[in-house]
């Protein structure tokens, strides 16, 4: 439980913040921080980092949503959604994670939380926490929501050959679609790009300060 420690140890510090987001950014992008400061009017979510043992290592799942007409269709991305009236971003967190992957919400137990995020295109800022189980789990998905579950070593995110570029189409359900050349982490030779890479970038920034 070492590892699981340190984590909790350094979410408890300085953050890097936007400066970690910014190396996975695929555009120059608002920060949470702005969009709080200018009061905009925008829609709350939370997300959760579950961390979990297997095989002797630590793992973390990330979800595969189904290919739908919307904003994140076919996408990946950690559990989470909407911070329902009357609860806390922590409990949407887990009850996210519940619901979309099947996880006992009482076995969870958070560590702590990374800088939100805030996603332009769909005007949500979203609250990332981190936590873990202490057992090896099988997933029950929601297969409205979740086309697959994916489990990713915790030590992938440090291989530097594991984030690549390419073009992508953004907004491709807009009126207005771009392609751009984004940065992405491959991960069970899947694309992890956009607010999920972000959050991913300062989780591996943290982990490496000294």
């Amino acid at each position: 439980m070492d590892k699981i420690d340190n984590i909790e140890r350094r979410l408890k510090g300085n953050l890097p913040g936007v400066s970690a987001h910014e190396i996975m950014a695929p555009y120059q992008r608002r920060t949470a921080k702005d969009v709080i400061e200018e009061k905009k009017d925008c829609r709350k979510a939370a997300t959760l980092m579950l961390l979990y043992p297997k095989n002797g290592q630590w793992f973390f799942a990330l979800m595969l949503r189904p290919d739908y007409d919307g904003v994140h269709g076919g996408q990946v991305s950690f559990p989470g959604g909407k911070i329902e009236k009357g609860e806390t971003p922590e409990q949407a967190a887990i009850r996210e994670c519940e619901e979309e992957i099947g996880i006992d919400g009482s076995k969870i137990k958070l560590l702590g939380k990374l800088t939100d995020v805030y996603i332009p295109p769909s005007n949500i800022l979203v609250n990332p926490f981190v936590g873990y189980i202490d057992y090896e789990p099988v997933f029950y998905p929601d297969r409205k929501e979740v086309e697959q579950v994916l489990e990713v070593p915790l030590n992938d995110v440090f291989r530097d050959d594991l984030i690549k570029q390419k073009k992508i189409e953004v907004g491709r359900y807009s009126d207005n679609p771009i392609i751009l050349e984004v940065p992405y982490f491959e991960f069970c030779y899947e694309t992890v790009w956009g607010a999920t890479a972000l959050m991913i970038s300062e989780f591996k920034e943290m982990m490496k300060e000294k």
